[in-house]
């Protein structure tokens, strides 16, 4: 059987959730205004975790797609 198709979809799936939570957590850091300490300039744990996993999610995407 081929695979290639549903690597395809599973990387561009991937690519885009990861890129979206990527945005989403540095657009939460440079809006919210919360209680915790932030660990890197603007960013506290949570937020350095949801950019982190974005970016690792769109790059694993992206390295499905161009398997």
């Amino acid at each position: 059987m081929e695979y290639a198709a549903l690597l395809d979809i599973f990387g561009i799936i991937l690519l885009v959730a990861g890129a979206i939570t990527a945005l989403v957590a540095v657009q939460d850091a440079f809006t919210r205004r919360e209680r915790a300490r932030p660990v890197i300039g603007r960013f506290t744990a949570r937020t350095l975790g949801l950019a982190g996993g974005g970016a690792a999610a769109a790059a694993i995407g992206l390295a499905l797609l161009l398997i």
